[in-house]
């Protein structure tokens, strides 16, 4: 009896323990807790051994299937470790060097005019084209499928780097994806099948996979979903084979596994493992604190080990604190979702004020709207440069202020204060400064934009820009023309979109697909380049 009763005891000691830390997460979560929202699978770790887990809101809305902690996600690319780890093995197996050039395993990739590393893969700075603006720039629709396949067939397409290999950052899915290709072809093992035997099998991770067929019927999978129009939810396509990028579908419980061991073998100084955490740096001695598929980051003295995801509608994140034996593990299937933010919040439960401060948003939405003064608000008016490529203008039109960032509609502001407007479109307030017969900049969520003096465009040349031009490198065709005095693309595929004028830069102009830059010769206008987001400088040639 006695016994009995210290059993008792103990496990109503571990439910006191345990039920604040699920009320303080079921806090965090709240907004996902009811049927009928996308939400979230949730696991912690602590000291090796899982503390807590739950699922909010629904797996699958036409169903009314709620999220559980064995509910399947795409992780997207928190996939990445799993590559690291493989290409880590294979480089303790003797297999491969880090300064090996990839074509010596990869002799399809174009030879550039400089060599291209596994370092380089690793780290992201290869200069590789990003995979997804590539593609969709030659055509793709973001509804429709992404092959494994087509990645590899644009990179052999590539004409030049985006920059020297090793003189910058920029984070490549390709990159990844042309190291899956690796590890198959120096194991002689199909990637998913690498995988499967050298990490799911050994730790029953019995629930996850590779994913090399989109049409694969997946157990328990959660849909993905979108709410951008603030009405109703809508599902999200994903229809991807991104091998070593993307595209490994698993859950909570499984990774729990994963990151349990990922700690283990870090406490026991595993050289596979601990390479994974090595960082690099640039040409320039520059650090990158991107690892083996992981952000290592180190603040107040708190080691962070991280990764996110986000594809379709679904947002994830696996987040560590190996000093502190302490891991966070978030799968969302909501497209909204902030899943560092969350993660974050999580981790302030535990550390507390070890973490550093999380920046708030001030919100003024609900200070009483004023009158502003016509004389003062004219100084306000003209355009600000929030950064490359990126402009806004205000205006006072019958006495209102409205506001139009470049490619984007305009809107209304709400004036706070003789100094702030708050622009309820963009959820945030802006603020003038070094105020004298005109405002010389303006600051919007931390950006110090200056004014600039934009460029005046004569329409009348627009029409030299008019014509088609032919991508060799994505094998597509834009034609351009004058329509309502906008220069309008049209493409076969992404239908039509208009290009803005540049406030700053003649000859270039930009759109929601992309900014171009003309190349203008004596002869007259021969083409242009395309960049936008992670790719630069395509060259289009006007036929």
């Amino acid at each position: 009896m006695k016994r009995y009763l210290l059993v008792v005891l103990l496990l109503s000691c571990a439910q006191c323990i345990a039920q604040p830390l699920e009320t303080s997460i079921n806090q965090i979560f709240s907004k996902y807790n009811h049927p009928g929202i996308p939400g979230a699978a949730v696991l912690v770790i602590q000291n090796g051994k899982v503390i807590f887990k739950k699922g909010y809101g629904t797996a699958n809305l036409e169903y009314d299937a709620p999220i559980t902690p064995s509910t399947v996600f795409d992780i997207a690319s928190v996939s990445k470790q799993f590559t690291g780890f493989a290409i880590s093995t294979l480089i303790q197996e003797g297999k491969i060097s880090p300064d090996d050039d990839i074509r010596k395993y990869l002799p399809e990739v174009p030879q550039f005019s400089n060599t291209i590393t596994i370092r380089h893969l690793i780290h992201h700075t290869s200069g590789l084209r990003d995979w997804p603006a590539t593609l969709h720039a030659a055509g793709w629709r973001w509804d429709e499928a992404f092959r494994f396949e087509d990645i590899l067939r644009m990179v052999k397409q590539q004409r030049d780097l985006d920059f020297q290999p090793g003189a910058r950052y920029s984070y490549s899915n390709t990159g990844y994806n042309l190291l899956a290709a690796l590890v198959a072809r120096v194991s002689g093992t199909p990637f998913p099948q690498w995988i499967q035997e050298h990490v799911f099998t050994p730790l029953q991770m019995n629930a996850s996979l590779v994913l090399d067929d989109y049409t694969k019927v997946i157990p328990h999978l959660a849909s993905s979903y979108d709410n951008n129009d603030g009405k109703e939810f809508r599902k999200i396509n994903d229809a991807l084979t991104a091998l070593g990028s993307s595209s490994i579908f698993t859950t909570v419980e499984d990774l729990s596994k994963w990151v349990i061991h990922l700690q283990q073998q870090i406490d026991g100084k595993d050289p596979v493992y601990l390479r994974m955490l090595e960082i690099d740096s640039l040409n320039d001695k520059q650090p990158v604190t991107y690892g083996y598929g992981l952000s290592v980051e180190t603040e107040n003295g708190i080691t962070n080990i991280s990764h996110g995801g986000g594809w379709a509608g679904f947002r994830t994140v696996i987040s560590m604190y190996p000093d502190q034996k302490l891991a966070i593990i978030v799968l969302s299937n909501n497209s909204d979702f902030d899943p560092e933010g969350n993660a974050t919040a999580i981790a302030k439960l535990f550390l507390k004020d070890k973490l550093p401060a999380t920046p708030v948003r001030e919100d003024l939405s609900k200070l009483p709207t004023l009158k502003g003064d016509p004389e003062l608000l004219k100084k306000y008016t003209g355009t600000y440069k929030l950064g490359d490529g990126w402009y806004v203008t205000f205006t006072l039109e019958d006495g209102h202020m409205m506001v139009q960032a470049n490619g984007e509609s305009k809107f209304s502001t709400d004036i706070k204060s003789d100094t702030v407007l708050w622009v309820p479109a963009y959820n945030s307030s802006v603020t003038f400064r070094d105020i004298t017969d005109k405002a010389a900049a303006l600051r919007y969520r931390g950006i110090i934009a200056p004014r600039i003096t934009p460029v005046t465009l004569d329409s009348t040349l627009l029409v030299g820009y008019a014509g088609i031009y032919y991508s060799e490198e994505l094998e597509t065709a834009y034609k351009l023309s004058v329509e309502n005095g906008k220069l309008t693309a049209h493409h076969m595929r992404l239908g039509d979109f208009e290009f803005d004028p540049d406030r700053v830069v003649a000859a270039r102009f930009s759109s929601n697909n992309g900014t171009i830059d003309f190349i203008k010769t004596d002869s007259g206008i021969t083409g242009f380049r395309l960049s936008n987001g992670r790719i630069k400088n395509i060259l289009f040639k006007k036929q």
